[in-house]
């Protein structure tokens, strides 16, 4: 639900681009602009100050922003994910042409980027920009993953809510920690369920750390029965939830057969991990580090 955006920073050059990076990007949007944050503002700003379209105060309300966004350290909706950290260009265009080599982004959006989309496609409710709020898909553990992953990929700590989602036996379990063993930007994987398991540090070791051997750390929270309703996964960078939770699921011909996810809010997802914190420390749910590096 989660998408990486390439985003020409020469489009800078007209307003309506500005309008559109500052409305619909970030946490709640479910889009993130993917760049090197200092160096796209540099061309960036580039482009707007040299902009013959753009009248005086526009253009200087744009190149002070980006001047800011220069000075920033984080930025909350342009990011790079340690996974594409590795290749370079000379200008945006030409990284741009090289991290689609490494791997795609759902789209680019630019004036002259082939098979970009551009404002006015935007305008035309081009299907490659248009989100749905809720997305279903088959309980099987593929079409869970396809949800997941690009949440993944952004990197951070992950933190999975779900009073059903057992540490033992699980597939879809085994397929996040697969795609994690080959993603070095995720630092720490937290599992909240009510889901007792006996001895779960010979558990861990035997079904996961045996495969995989790039796991971040784990910590498995096990709180009460019914603590938690909603089932979440969150990290610094986004949520989603999910209205039968994480599990894959045999198919019984009913519409439970479907699992639908869609974005979380910030806010209740910082509630949902406050709460998990106040468990914690009132010693109503106890925490084992089943990997601690």
């Amino acid at each position: 639900m989660y998408q990486e955006v390439a985003f020409d920073p020469r489009c800078l050059a007209e307003f309506h681009y500005y309008s559109l990076l500052k409305t619909e990007f970030g946490y709640e949007k479910g889009r993130y602009i993917i760049a090197p944050l200092k160096k796209w503002a540099q061309e960036a700003h580039k482009a707007a100050k040299e902009s013959e379209q753009l009248k005086p105060v526009r253009k200087k309300s744009i190149t002070n922003y980006l001047n800011k966004l220069q000075k920033e350290k984080v930025n909350p909706f342009i990011i790079l994910p340690k996974y594409r950290r590795d290749v370079n260009g000379s200008s945006w265009f030409n990284w741009c042409q090289n991290q689609i080599v490494l791997a795609p982004f759902n789209y680019v959006i630019s004036e002259s980027f082939a098979s970009s989309i551009s404002h006015e496609d935007i305008l035309e409710q081009d299907v490659r920009w248009l989100k749905s709020p809720t997305i279903t898909v088959n309980k099987s553990s593929a079409e869970i993953i396809s949800m997941i992953e690009p949440l993944i990929k952004l990197g951070g700590v992950i933190t999975i809510v779900d009073q059903y989602f057992r540490l033992s036996e699980n597939p879809v379990l085994d397929e996040i920690l697969a795609k994690m063993n080959s993603n070095s930007g995720i630092t720490l994987i937290k599992l909240v369920t009510s889901m007792e398991t006996v001895e779960p540090e010979v558990i861990f070791s035997n079904q996961y750390l045996s495969k995989y051997q790039n796991l971040p750390s784990f910590e498995l929270i096990t709180a009460p029965n019914k603590f938690f309703h909603d089932r979440y996964i969150i990290s610094s960078l986004g949520a989603i939830k999910a209205g039968h939770g994480f599990s894959e699921g045999s198919e019984m011909g009913t519409q439970s057969d479907k699992v639908s996810f869609n974005l979380c809010s910030k806010e209740e997802a910082i509630s949902t991990l406050n709460w998990v914190d106040k468990v914690l420390s009132e010693g109503k749910a106890h925490s084992k580090n089943l990997n601690g590096i």
